[in-house]
């Protein structure tokens, strides 16, 4: 696996994800959000599964479209 193209996803996403926990962490320490509240879980749903689908989005992008452009199998 080239790892030139593994380390840029790895800190974009990583850092991302250190940065949101802490909002969310903060959020939930300053009263921002409740988790009682069912518009406060969604929004958390929504931002937990955002945040996978654009981790997938960049990992088909960097691994498998390479592969398309020459005409390779998947």
């Amino acid at each position: 696996m080239n790892m030139l193209r593994v380390w840029p996803i790895v800190c974009q996403f990583g850092i991302g994800a250190l940065l949101c926990l802490i909002g969310i962490w903060c959020g939930l320490r300053g009263g921002y959000l409740n988790l009682k509240v069912r518009e406060d879980r969604r929004l958390l749903a929504i931002l937990i599964a955002g945040y996978l689908l654009m981790l997938a989005i960049a990992c088909i992008f960097t691994f498998l479209a390479p592969h398309w452009a020459i005409g390779d199998s998947v």
